[in-house]
């Protein structure tokens, strides 16, 4: 490639732009009213998390955007360490005559996705969201250290389609392998790889047979896409000089390294490329192994793109639900707190309501009050701005998507339909104040013993530290077991006339 075409190249990369209605609203929710709606969120400690995964949905909707024929695709990574024969399965496996660039030297150096096409095309994704033909050549390490910079910062990604691809709805992402940087390539190769593996659910993870067992690096990686939920399939590459009954023991050996360290994955197959079919054949009746093809097969169904999305942005919409929420119940038990300083100082017989010490305790109770309504407020606000959200979604994929953040509560009804929770939370806080309450009044109304008056202490220590609590599932189980051990002596100290009337006229 000549010069003049290296420049001519870089510079339709450069040009290649893409408008899209639904992306610049999607930009401007996320520059302007999220971020200054996110600066009055206080108890997020994942505001971080929270804004690389809107940033990330921005990524996905640029895909979309500059190549609609990825609306249905379920997108599968094919991730490992360099020179484990990804790329060459990829060729073998989808047929293509446009090769992804292959050698036992790191080479792939540019994710690529790969798919079904009604003609065989190699696309360059410019930074700028927009799209452009590129000429048929490799790609790799090499190219890129010709051009005497890094394409990757102008060109994140390529998609190849063809005609060839067997699987109608998947969609294989080629990425670079990710221990390039310990063999001199300091070009982000890890970098690009774990960025690309972000993108897919599914992951087919390849180990060289040559290695004969699992190295550090391998382990991991797949700790980190078990911790991230990530569907792994092992592949065990490079079969073609080892005996069936190597494979196996190979295959074992790895299978209990995985089990020891707690790492889940759905299954392992093996893959050859001089001996590709009488492998899968072997792989397939093989009791160690599983069935790569058939693993492809059970992911090629119509994918839900858009309400894929979705889920990542309302998953943000609950992080910041259950903060705010946070926030208001922080702001209550102050207000509690202040009612109770305020029965202390009455029961130690200051009484003059206009001493500037309870003119201070209603001005504090006054501000968290407003605090408090302010909180509940930022909940109205925060269904409004994912509904901003949702609205600029929706046009990039020009249609009305039903599935709302009700819905997505639904199907996640475990981890994030909280609003019952959150009120049983509450509920069973009203139960710890009124012991806590209790214990004072007994210790201010009677005659006890030391032993009386240590219990009744050590009672209102606990119940102060239970009131303290923010809400979380976990302190939630706290509370319901508190609930579950005075939940009878607690109604029967309600229908205690006598205590009830005493309790009226201590207050």
């Amino acid at each position: 490639m000549g010069l003049k075409e290296r420049y001519d190249l870089i510079a339709r990369i450069l040009n290649a732009k893409m408008k899209n209605k639904g992306l610049e609203e999607y930009q401007s929710i996320l520059d302007n009213e999220f971020l200054e709606f996110a600066s009055g969120v206080d108890s997020l400690k994942e505001k971080e998390i929270a804004l690389l995964a809107l940033q990330e949905i921005k990524k996905e909707l640029q895909l979309v955007a500059s190549y609609p024929s990825l609306f249905h695709k379920n997108m599968v990574a094919v991730g490992g360490g360099f020179s484990t024969g990804k790329s060459t399965f990829l060729n073998q496996l989808l047929g293509l005559k446009l090769k992804l660039p292959e050698h036992m030297n790191p080479t792939t150096a540019i994710p690529t996705y790969c798919l079904k096409g009604k003609k065989e095309v190699l696309m360059g994704f410019s930074q700028n969201g927009g799209m452009v033909e590129l000429p048929h050549l490799a790609f790799d390490h090499q190219f890129l250290k010709s051009l005497g910079f890094n394409l990757k910062e102008i060109m994140p990604f390529m998609l190849l389609s063809a005609p060839s691809v067997p699987f109608e709805f998947l969609c294989f992402i080629d990425t670079p392998g990710f221990n390039s940087a310990n063999q001199g390539y300091t070009d982000g190769d890890e970098q690009a790889s774990k960025e690309s593996l972000k993108h897919a659910q599914n992951v087919l993870w390849f180990i060289s047979y040559e290695s004969g067992e699992i190295y550090e690096g391998d382990l991991k990686y797949l700790q980190e896409l078990y911790e991230e939920s990530k569907q792994v399939f092992i592949v065990l590459s490079r079969a073609d000089s080892r005996t069936k009954r190597q494979l196996e023991e190979v295959a074992i050996k790895i299978k209990e390294t995985l089990k020891d360290k707690g790492i889940e994955f759905l299954g392992i197959g093996a893959y050859s490329t001089t001996r590709y079919q009488e492998i899968k054949e072997f792989s397939e009746k093989s009791p160690v192994f599983d069935s790569i093809e058939k693993f492809l097969k059970k992911l090629n169904k119509r994918s839900e793109k858009q309400n894929e999305i979705l889920g990542y942005l309302y998953e943000v919409h609950g992080m910041y639900e259950e903060a705010i929420k946070q926030d208001a119940s922080q702001f209550k038990r102050y207000q509690k707190t202040l009612h109770s300083v305020r029965l202390d100082l009455m029961q130690k017989g200051f009484d003059d309501f206009s001493d500037a010490t309870f003119n201070k305790i209603h001005s504090l109770n006054n501000e968290f009050s407003n605090q408090e309504r302010s909180k509940r407020e930022s909940l109205a606000r925060l269904n409004e701005m994912i509904n901003l959200f949702k609205g600029s979604v929706d046009k990039v994929f020009d249609r009305a998507s039903a599935f709302t953040f009700e819905k997505y509560k639904e199907e996640n009804d475990d981890e994030n339909d909280d609003e019952e929770n959150y009120r049983e939370f509450e509920e069973i806080k009203k139960m710890v104040l009124y012991f806590r309450d209790r214990s004072l009044f007994y210790l201010d109304w009677y005659e006890l013993s030391q032993e009386e008056i240590q219990k009744h202490r050590d009672s209102m220590d606990y119940d102060n530290e239970l009131l303290q609590l923010d809400y979380s599932l976990k302190n939630l189980q706290t509370l319901r077991e508190y609930k579950k051990a005075l939940s009878d002596r607690y109604q029967k100290s309600l229908n205690n006339e006598k205590l009830q009337n005493d309790l009226r006229e201590w207050r």
